[in-house]
């Protein structure tokens, strides 16, 4: 009778977890004033790593996606440093002094930062345009497979189709 229960509780809270990482899903792009914003179902894309798991299974996009990587880097780099200047001469503002050079300097680092994220953005683009138009349709699948196995949330089913 343990044994009985312990299933039912097993397939109850595994049912719970259900998670497929093979979508057929497009990623879906809305433009912003400064790039664009990426959406897979209901969630957002933000990093590169998520968005790689998405399109693992396109080797072009993700040839696309890992050109990505680099140039977003750094533009962290350079915002992070243009930022970190542009906080400095703010609050020596606050204190009575001013180096302009400090803030162009921070400005200027700012809009490099910003030009290496337009590359990135560019390849990521490029890479879900192509994830997009390889998609197949739902009528040309026939495959589906229902699997036990390791999920995010631990062990539990997962449906591919």
């Amino acid at each position: 009778m343990k044994k009985l229960v312990f299933l039912i509780f097993s397939i109850i809270f595994g049912i719970n977890f259900v998670y497929s990482q093979s979508s057929n899903e497009p990623i879906v792009i809305e433009d912003d004033i400064l790039g664009h914003h990426y959406y897979h179902g209901d969630n957002e894309i933000k990093t590169i790593s998520k968005m790689k798991a998405i399109v693992a299974n396109d080797e072009l996009a993700l040839q696309e996606i890992k050109k990505a990587a680099v140039p977003q880097g750094v533009s962290y780099v350079f915002a992070f440093a243009g930022g970190f200047a542009i906080g400095w001469e703010i609050v020596d503002i606050l204190y009575g002094k001013f180096n302009p050079y400090i803030l162009a300097g921070g400005v200027g680092m700012t809009a490099v930062g910003y030009g290496f994220s337009a590359l990135a953005d560019k390849h990521i683009l490029k890479g879900v345009q192509i994830y997009n138009s390889n998609l197949e349709t739902p009528s040309q699948s026939d495959d589906v497979k229902l699997e036990v196995g390791f999920v995010p949330g631990g062990v539990g089913f997962t449906l591919y189709f």
